[in-house]
């Protein structure tokens, strides 16, 4: 996995040796050039999505919070969310995910959240 700001090759880390801990048998790709990294699906090296710097990993936190609102505080199924997302963010299902959107598309996703 390429790094998008720098171009380097990313590195490919368990948990505990970039977290200090081990999280459930999960992995990182990290660029510390960058301070960029994704993490991938228990005991794979399929990312969650795609490498993120502090700003965007923020800005993603802060879409999950609204977005996770809608599926377990609003009535929403958590397959209905998804569905909105992909709707109002006009994307293809593999494409709706937060893990993948990209600073600009978070703050678009925000703002129909009116934040």
């Amino acid at each position: 996995m390429k790094c998008p700001y720098c171009g380097k090759e990313a590195k490919f880390l368990t948990s505990k040796k970039f977290y200090g801990r081990d999280y459930f048998n999960t992995n990182v790709y990290a660029c510390y050039d960058c301070d960029a990294h994704v993490g991938t699906h228990r005991g794979s090296r399929k990312p969650l999505g795609n490498l993120a710097n502090a700003k965007l990993r923020s800005l993603r936190k802060m879409c999950h919070q609204h977005f996770d609102t809608l599926w377990k505080r609003k009535g929403y199924s958590r397959t209905g969310a998804y569905k909105w997302l992909q709707k109002e963010m006009n994307l293809p299902p593999e494409k709706a995910h937060i893990g993948m959107f990209r600073e600009e598309q978070c703050i678009e996703l925000l703002k129909k959240f009116g934040v």
